[in-house]
């Protein structure tokens, strides 16, 4: 608080000096002069007393109506579907046997829906034309009679393999 009142003391000083200098070589504005340092001295008071009412307020905490008036930010939910999705294809591409069990499922269910429904094929029913549309590499993952793995810990298909199998399912 010492500080700021030296502050507007400085100003003030450095402001009557100003103004003693302007009345000096200007005698005809001595009443301008005078007038515009009042002016000047009054906002440094004004100024004052703004800081001070704001320190006996609370400082700069924002007021019950602020406060009521600002949105909070919106929260960034994932989508629990979406997060469970993704825990299980990092499980699977850590283990084989996760693989098998949580992502080859689904993989063959929307790989089967694609089949039926865009060309009208079965993928157990017409394993050739499958094998063709998936490639060797996805009908290896996804043909019928795939055993599960007698690894259970065996390093699961590359997250590289696993979007190249996507994309080749998004493609049919």
């Amino acid at each position: 608080m010492r500080r700021n009142i030296a502050d507007l003391v400085f100003f003030a000083l450095a402001a009557g000096t100003i103004a003693a200098i302007g009345a000096y070589l200007r005698p005809g504005r001595r009443e301008l002069i005078l007038d515009l340092y009042l002016l000047f001295v009054a906002t440094l008071v004004l100024l004052a007393l703004v800081h001070v009412t704001r320190r006996a307020g609370g400082g700069n905490a924002a007021s019950v109506y602020e406060a009521a008036l600002e949105r909070p930010d919106p929260v960034q939910e994932r989508l629990p579907a979406l997060a469970r999705a993704e825990r299980e294809v990092d499980l699977a591409t850590q283990r084989e046997f996760d693989f098998h069990l949580r992502v080859r499922g689904s993989l063959r269910e929307i790989a089967a829906h694609r089949l039926l429904s865009r060309r009208g094929l079965d993928l157990d029913g017409d394993p050739e034309e499958a094998r063709v549309l998936l490639g060797e590499d996805g009908w290896e993952l996804l043909r019928a009679g795939r055993e599960q793995p007698d690894d259970r810990l065996a390093p699961g298909p590359a997250l590289s393999r696993l979007r190249a199998l996507v994309e080749r399912i998004e493609r049919m």
